[in-house]
């Protein structure tokens, strides 16, 4: 194991644990006697479920980060990062490419080893609190729609930055740096126009109190607004 390997390892190691005393300081202060400031606020039995979920989600993120460093120690110490890079670029000698194909295959391994902790946590946990408002379709094409993006968005980025890394010389890591910054804000701006309206259905808000009331705030501080749009939220958890 050379040093970097060596500094990877702790910092990856050193990272788990902070999460693991935190989760475990969180679990150790919930209690189901619910404080008597609370009284006024909380139904005790309602509490009670809000503790008990808090313990369930906890208890799952911490199987599901066990295993992510697992896996991912596993594989590396294994020679799995190595031996994938071996096959991509058997496939094509370009390195911009192969660098595309090397990351999107990891890319994948992780969703498809986070998949069953994120089904667990909506039609598991969600489902047995009644929480849940996701149906599978919606969990499928949301998830879908995402792939989509980090494709689209996130594919030309990369390959941007690669490409930076193997011509651009010594100041890559700006050029790099610049390209994450500008998407980045362009992604500020069409996110709500593009990206949101993919995975809600936004309509324009009924004239009202509510409505008249946001558009003074919005006056008193100059900030001008050209629509108010209401978004459908109880399609999911």
């Amino acid at each position: 194991m050379n040093e970097f390997t060596a500094i990877i390892v702790a910092a990856l190691l050193l990272e788990y644990a902070l999460d693991v005393i935190a989760n475990a300081l969180n679990l150790r202060a919930l209690t189901p006697e619910m404080p008597a400031e609370l009284g006024n606020v909380y139904e005790p039995a309602e509490y009670r479920r809000s503790q008990e979920y808090t313990r369930a989600k906890t208890h799952l993120g911490l199987v599901a980060g066990t295993f992510n460093l697992l896996a991912l120690l596993i594989f590396w110490f294994a020679g799995g990062f190595n031996a994938l890079d071996q096959v991509v670029r058997g496939w094509w000698d370009q390195p911009v490419a192969t660098g595309l194909l090397y990351i999107g295959i990891l890319v994948i391994a992780y969703i498809l080893l986070s998949l069953p902790f994120s089904l667990y946590a909506t039609f598991g946990i969600e489902e047995r609190f009644g929480f849940n408002k996701t149906a599978a379709r919606t969990f499928v094409l949301d998830r879908v729609k995402m792939l989509i993006l980090m494709v689209v968005l996130g594919g030309p980025l990369l390959a941007a930055v690669l490409a930076f890394f193997e011509y651009a010389g010594p100041y890559a890591w700006l050029h790099g740096w610049a390209a994450v910054t500008l998407l980045s804000l362009a992604t500020s701006f069409v996110a709500p126009t593009w990206i949101m309206p993919l995975f809600n259905r936004f309509v324009p808000m009924e004239s009202g109190e509510l409505k008249e009331a946001i558009l003074a705030y919005a006056r008193s501080v100059d900030f001008t607004i050209a629509n108010i749009l209401v978004m459908d939220g109880s399609k999911r958890s």
